[in-house]
């Protein structure tokens, strides 16, 4: 093996998944460069300020780093911390009630039946059910997708552990696994529940980040999937103290420690390619960076129709990949606030009852009507005068986030296109801005006028400034049709791409369900085969 040495891999683009991949490889031994186009690694991990004193996070304000990678890269040592509160989910009502989910989940039920005593009756053998499918879709998300053309003897063994898992469910659960996954998420909650908001609060987790209704098959296996891990229907993850941006720290700081060099303000222009195999990269300096193997955290579109001259690739994977469903939807409005918004139901809480209930994620909506005439919207390039926000307070949990007795807000803006007719986003930015702030009004009366400063990010700024091409912040949307085997394309699920040498790392490769990390410790796998 020529030596690392000499011939170091270079990740382009310092986001979580590519400082995850970093800090395996250098662990197994192999040197590792990343360069990070900006100033600072993280990508959508990151905290921004938005006023002074005021820290919010800047995209993604949860994280879900996969146990396994977080006991490899030992990041409670390089200064992680993480807090879990006591409610997974507050769903407010505009006539002033709340529903809150909390993490025990006989106390979660005692919640449903003040709006329903048969839904629950139901939940606790809801949540039964989903934990039942995931522990069949967890190991499909820990593992690299098997290779259906040239499948290796531990593919094969995957698909016997998979096979074996899935009789194991028995009758009932597996039919309804079989079934959920082309369900839309709206008729699977439906025969499960009646009541708003519990509704409405289980069925965004099939939209979030995707371009698909509530009603729109498919959306109930986008539910699924983003659950699997933690077996749960709605799964937040957990916030990070000191901001989202202490993650991207404590990464940097194991691959540092592994071995990795970090090389911030290094913008890649393209990647060079010689006789078929990548072998290097070229910076917008012009410098030169020569490596023998190149991984890219950038998204699938981007990193070989952008960095890699198509000239180089087949051209059926040409068209597979300009065919990658890459439609942005979502934006995130970021607040400075002078205090914890009051929202309908949770007021006669104390203020400890109050930041318990709000310690998860926050979801606004009217009702799952209400969430599919905002989809309608996005469909014909326009967002919808009363979208879908979730929110969360991190300053609950972190109070160095703000100044004494202030908060900070983080509002994600569901089904907002990336592609407006006959307007621009940096024309409506700031009616959008103000859409949410009245929609979280109505919802906490006073919170318009407790508004110190906002910071609006629109799918055109997650493409301008983060890289994420349509702002889609999968990288690609998450669909039965993207997924497994076939994301980021059929045949292509490897981690590898037609060009040698070149590998993905991002989260538009398997399994691609957000910030958990899951997607550069596949590749770091594969790469090290590869390598070694």
């Amino acid at each position: 093996m020529t030596a690392p040495e000499a011939l170091p891999i270079v990740i382009v683009g310092g986001g979580h998944n590519g400082l995850i991949a970093a800090a395996l490889l250098a662990k197994a031994g192999l040197r590792t460069l990343v360069l990070e186009r900006g100033d600072r690694v993280g990508g959508c991990a990151a905290t921004s300020t938005i006023a002074p004193g005021f820290r919010s996070p800047a995209l993604a304000h949860r994280a879900a780093i996969d146990p396994m990678v977080m006991r490899a890269l030992d990041l409670e040592r390089h200064g992680l911390r993480i807090a879990k509160g006591d409610a997974r989910l507050c769903a407010p009502t505009l006539e002033g009630r709340a529903l809150t989910l909390w993490n025990e989940n006989a106390r979660a039920a005692g919640e449903v039946a003040t709006f329903s005593a048969r839904d629950a009756g139901q939940y606790p053998r809801f949540l039964e059910s989903v934990a039942a499918v995931s522990r069949v879709l967890r190991p499909l998300m820990a593992d690299a997708p098997p290779d259906i053309q040239n499948p290796r003897a531990t593919d094969l063994l995957s698909v016997l552990r998979t096979t074996r898992t899935f009789r194991g469910l028995g009758r009932t659960n597996a039919y309804r696994l079989l079934r959920w996954m082309a369900m839309p998420a709206a008729d699977l909650i439906h025969e499960w529940f009646e009541s708003e908001p519990l509704c409405g609060a289980l069925a965004a987790e099939g939209v979030l980040g995707s371009f698909l209704g509530p009603r729109s098959p498919g959306s109930a296996a986008v539910l699924l999937l983003r659950g699997a891990g933690e077996g749960q229907p709605v799964a937040p993850g957990w916030m990070v103290q000191g901001g989202l941006g202490a993650l991207s720290e404590a990464l940097a700081a194991a691959a540092r420690e592994a071995g990795a060099h970090i090389r911030v303000g290094a913008d890649v222009r393209r990647i060079a390619i010689a006789s078929g195999s990548a072998t290097g990269v070229v910076l917008d300096s012009g410098e030169e960076v020569s490596a023998r193997l190149v991984v890219s955290n950038l998204d699938p579109r981007h990193t070989l129709l952008g960095l890699v001259d198509p000239v180089h690739l087949p051209a059926p994977f040409v068209h597979g990949i300009r065919n990658i469903r890459m439609r942005g939807t979502l934006s995130k409005v970021n607040y400075a606030v002078a205090a914890v918004p009051r929202f309908g139901g949770l007021s006669t809480l104390e203020a400890i009852g109050q930041a318990r209930a709000l310690s998860g994620c926050v979801r606004l909506c009217r009702d799952l009507t209400a969430m599919e005439r905002a989809f309608d919207a996005a469909k014909y390039g326009r967002f919808s005068e009363e979208p879908w926000i979730e929110l969360t307070i991190p300053s609950i949990g972190d109070p160095d986030l703000a100044p004494a007795h202030q908060h900070v807000v983080s509002a994600y803006v569901q089904f907002t296109p990336y592609e407006l007719r006959g307007t621009t986003w940096d024309v409506e930015r700031e009616r959008l801005g103000d859409l949410v702030t009245r929609t979280i009004d109505a919802y906490a009366p006073g919170f318009e006028r407790s508004v110190l400063a906002r910071q609006v990010v629109t799918p055109l700024d997650l493409e301008r400034t983060y890289g994420l091409t349509g702002g889609q912040i999968f990288q690609g949307e998450i669909a039965l049709d993207q997924w497994l085997v076939a994301r980021p394309l059929f045949g292509w699920a490897r981690y590898r791409t037609p060009i040698r040498n070149l590998f993905l790392c991002g989260v538009g490769t398997h399994p691609g369900t957000g910030l958990d990390g899951r997607s550069g410790a596949l590749a770091a796998r594969e790469i090290i085969k590869a390598a070694m």
